[in-house]
């Protein structure tokens, strides 16, 4: 493990081998990622550098001691790569156990198979130049840190501003040399400039000079674009009016567009149009009238607008609210706010902009939760919680408010806030309802079932015959029913608990809750088989559940054996079987165990089920059914290994009521 004082000699020592003006390129980049290696304590490092075919790269500079792991020169195809992940990604990716985190089918690692990958973008005037990369064959024990990405970072960008500055170099010497052969001090001007720069003689519109980016930018070889008018390279249909606006000039700035707004183009030798700003002045050469012309290449800029005018649109119309308070600004006033927080809050946009969003708090927003909010924004973390405000009318809502800071370029510094506010009063209101009517209807009922059953017991002690009958059997049914409120009790519990999955012993489960069903049901044999190498993921609820389903067995079963066997399933999960010989579980009882669902038609006799689907699905598990000669309900459940329940899984707490 590399000491925080030795990191921080390895980035000196980058920054010196990037400044060391002696040094040649590839021996600085290998300098530099020898020093990454170092850092990051990895076998291999590498600059990968994208081909213009736009289907491989080639490893162009590659440091480490096994010569055999992506040699220099190696030509790699780009879809069985992991650095067009990188590139896609417009950020590093990290990878600590590849295999573990969801790249075990990724043509990358099947076709290398390397454990360990961190790696970010080199990016060169703009333009994707390649990758850094740092890999090992074998996992790392600690995922990679914020600070090992950002020297890897720090890497990239001094490789990518070197590259650059030897570029620019490289131009500045063919410049010179352009220079000595030329007669005109222009040049230097024109080759050096970043856009595409035409000159021709106002005469005839014949191009005469021209740089190389002209040449990038239209297609055409030096000897075609020094026979063309420069009219010549505007989309045919229209170059009257092109030719028209070049004699309107010297502009007032550049143009991207004719005077009724229609867009401005090249046409590029292959047919192609492309968008174009452009700026036209007279000049006088050599005692000749000539039209000087720069044009820039704006296709990214346009599609930059349509993705802000897109993403504008979805926020402006989005049903709730948004804001953006400016970070930068004493008291963070707002310098956004879409249609929906106008219709949320009732106040006008002009009232909106420049103030805090306390102006919705009112006489019984909660200090407490306003506190937790200040705290947050204090300390540029994202918070989400729900808080009582206030419309313009005075009138209280509940929001579900979320705030998320926002930084700069730089990544570090916060520069805005955004706020989401939803409306969520009318839930509020049904949540509120439901604990009301759920505790008044559980006790009122509770008491009344235990009044009406001690009544009937009464009642069948002191008569006979259908009435001695009738009244044992209202006994039994209000028994039924205080069971059943009993058990809506343990079932509100069991889903709503807060305690995490964690590890569990299935057998350890199983025998303790067998213990109890055989003192319950003693004309019952329950038997326990199978074995398992590997604890489950689970919570407190699995033994309710283990318990519902023998329950269940015993009670429909006709006294035939209820077995609970254990086995592990080939993708790794723990089944566990519980079987009886009984008549064989209903359809609908089937649908509710395996899809926690049910129709207004057909509705289950009662929420044992429930719970079932409701807590294994909840845990990552599933639930299936078979009935063959009696019943087998199959629960499989995560090994212990499971950090997380599968994300493919079904669960009944997004399953769609009807």
């Amino acid at each position: 493990m590399t000491s925080d004082n030795a990191r921080a000699r390895l980035r000196k020592q980058l920054y010196e081998v990037i400044d060391d003006d002696d040094l040649p390129a590839t021996e600085k980049q290998r300098q530099a990622l020898a020093l990454g290696r170092t850092f990051l304590d990895v076998e291999s490092g590498h600059i990968q550098r994208q081909n213009s075919d736009g289907a491989t790269d080639d490893v162009v500079i590659s440091v480490g001691d096994d010569p055999t792991i992506l040699p220099e020169g190696t030509t790699l195809d780009r879809p069985t790569t992991y650095c067009r992940r990188t590139v896609e990604s417009y950020s590093p990716i990290a990878l600590s156990h590849a295999a573990e985190q969801g790249w075990e089918d990724d043509p990358a690692y099947i076709e290398h198979g390397f454990e360990c990958y961190l790696g970010t973008t080199i990016s060169v005037e703009g333009e994707t130049y390649g990758t850094v990369c740092f890999i090992s064959r074998e996992s790392r024990e600690k995922e990679f840190s914020p600070e090992e990405k950002a020297f890897v970072e720090l890497l990239a960008r001094l490789l990518g501003r070197d590259i650059e500055a030897r570029r620019a170099d490289q131009r500045i010497e063919a410049v010179e040399e352009a220079k000595e052969r030329s007669e005109h001090k222009y040049e230097t001007f024109i080759q050096l400039a970043p856009d595409a720069i035409l000159l021709a003689d106002a005469e005839n519109a014949t191009i005469t000079e021209f740089n190389e980016k002209a040449v990038e930018l239209t297609g055409y070889t030096q000897a075609q674009l020094r026979e063309m008018s420069i009219v010549d390279l505007h989309p045919s249909e229209n170059q009257e009016r092109y030719a028209t606006l070049f004699e309107s000039a010297p502009w007032n700035g550049p143009r991207s567009e004719f005077d009724d707004g229609t867009q401005l183009y090249m046409r590029r030798e292959d047919g192609t149009d492309v968008p174009v700003e452009i700026s036209v002045v007279p000049i006088t050469i050599d005692e000749r009238e000539h039209i000087f012309g720069i044009v820039r290449d704006i296709t990214s800029r346009r599609q930059r607008q349509r993705d802000l005018r897109v993403k504008d649109q979805a926020m402006e119309e989005s049903t709730v609210g948004i804001t953006i308070g400016d970070a930068t600004e004493p008291d963070i006033p707002i310098m956004y706010a879409n249609k929906g927080f106008t219709r949320l809050t009732g106040y006008p946009l002009d009232r909106i902009l420049g103030d805090n969003c306390r102006f919705l708090q009112g006489e019984n927003t909660d200090e407490a939760t306003v506190e937790k909010i200040r705290a947050a924004v204090t300390s540029e973390s994202p918070i989400r919680t729900e808080i009582l405000n206030y419309r313009a009318d005075g009138t209280p809502f509940w929001n579900r408010l979320t705030i998320a800071p926002v930084t700069g370029e730089d990544s570090d510094t916060v520069t805005h806030f955004v706020g989401i506010q939803d409306d969520i009063t009318a839930q509020k209101r049904r949540d509120r309802l439901i604990k009301v009517l759920n505790r008044v209807l559980r006790h009122n009922l509770g008491n009344d079932l235990n009044v009406v059953s001690g009544f009937a017991g009464e009642i069948a002690k002191e008569t006979e015959g259908e009435t001695a009958r009738m009244a044992r059997r209202i006994q039994q049914k209000s028994d039924r029913l205080t069971a059943l409120s009993e058990k809506a009790r343990t079932f509100q519990n069991a889903v709503t608990e807060a305690n995490p999955p964690s590890p569990r012993d299935i057998l350890d489960e199983i025998q303790t809750v067998v213990t109890e069903l055989q003192d319950e049901f003693p004309d019952t044999e329950f038997t326990i088989a199978g074995d398992a190498d590997e604890d489950v993921l689970a919570t407190d609820s699995l033994r309710l559940v283990l318990a519902e389903l023998g329950e269940n067995a015993a009670k429909h079963g006709d006294s035939s054996p209820v077995t609970y066997r254990v086995d592990p399933t080939a993708d790794g999960d723990v089944a566990v079987h519980v079987t009886d010989s009984g008549p064989g579980l209903p359809p609908m009882e089937q649908q509710v165990l395996e899809s926690g669902h049910e129709t207004p038609l057909n509705h289950s006799s009662g929420i044992g089920l429930w719970l079932v689907n409701w807590v294994i699905t909840g845990i990552g598990g599933d639930v299936t059914t078979s009935v063959n000669g009696g019943t087998t309900v199959t629960i499989r459940l995560p090994p212990a290994s499971e950090s997380t329940a599968a994300p493919h899984r079904n669960s009944a707490l997004s399953t769609k009521s009807e």
